[in-house]
């Protein structure tokens, strides 16, 4: 009876976390720490990016997808946040879809003073760029780009070492450059096929890295705009 009542009051044994997950959660933390981001503002970004409120409930793919988001943009102490960068990137998209003429840093920032009341670009913080960000990912599905959902995007995060949602973005760019070059006969097959002819990558587009896509999206959208009779500028 003595023996049951102890076995009854043992609590159950806590489950490992998946090899990997702390040191990736420390790499969160430090990039956040980096770029002046706070706790709740973290927390409010991966709810909104993961779903998830906290980090141990997290898988090491999407920890790396959160991760990934926090890096992008930075280049040290003097670079650039990541959200700007993300919002120039999801401007120069636009550029290249057709959808704007301007990809200037000065049409960024009209647009992000209508959109919030921010003067311009380099003044906005995190919390009103994520406004910005929805608004033109927004914008850009209207476009015709389908951004991928985090269950495919760990579909393939599983079997592709290193594929992140900054490679899966681009893809998703790159699928809607292809869909009007390919009605109109300017292209033939799926975007990766043509890439890897004209820019020698390898025969995996998973595996393609960030510079490989950018350079590919460049390609597709001159020959874009080209076929549209649009002013191409670099």
């Amino acid at each position: 009876m003595v023996e049951a009542a102890r076995a009854r009051n043992v609590p159950a044994k806590k489950q490992s976390a998946p090899r990997g997950t702390h040191r990736l959660i420390i790499a969160i933390r430090a990039a956040c720490k980096r770029q002046g981001i706070d706790d709740d503002m973290r927390k409010d970004i991966q709810v909104k990016l993961i779903g998830k409120a906290s980090m141990s409930d997290m898988t090491i793919g999407e920890l790396g997808r959160l991760l990934d988001h926090f890096n992008k943009g930075w280049k040290g102490p003097m670079g650039h946040r990541a959200h700007i960068g993300k919002i120039k990137a999801l401007w120069w998209s636009l550029y290249w879809l057709g959808a704007i003429d301007d990809p200037g840093d000065r049409a960024i920032s009209a647009f992000v003073e209508r959109q919030t009341g921010t003067s311009a670009l380099k003044f906005l913080d995190h919390r009103k760029a994520a406004s910005v960000i929805e608004a033109l990912k927004s914008w850009l599905g209207r476009e015709g780009v389908e951004w991928p959902t985090p269950e495919k995007a760990d579909a393939i995060a599983d079997i592709t070492p290193g594929y992140t949602d900054l490679r899966g973005d681009r893809h998703a760019i790159l699928a809607a450059l292809e869909r009007p070059l390919r009605d109109a006969g300017q292209l033939f097959g799926h975007y990766a096929h043509y890439l890897e002819r004209a820019l020698g990558l390898v025969p995996n587009h998973h595996c393609w890295s960030t510079a490989e896509l950018d350079a590919g999206i460049r390609l597709l959208g001159r020959k874009l705009r080209r076929m549209q009779g649009r002013k191409v500028e670099d």
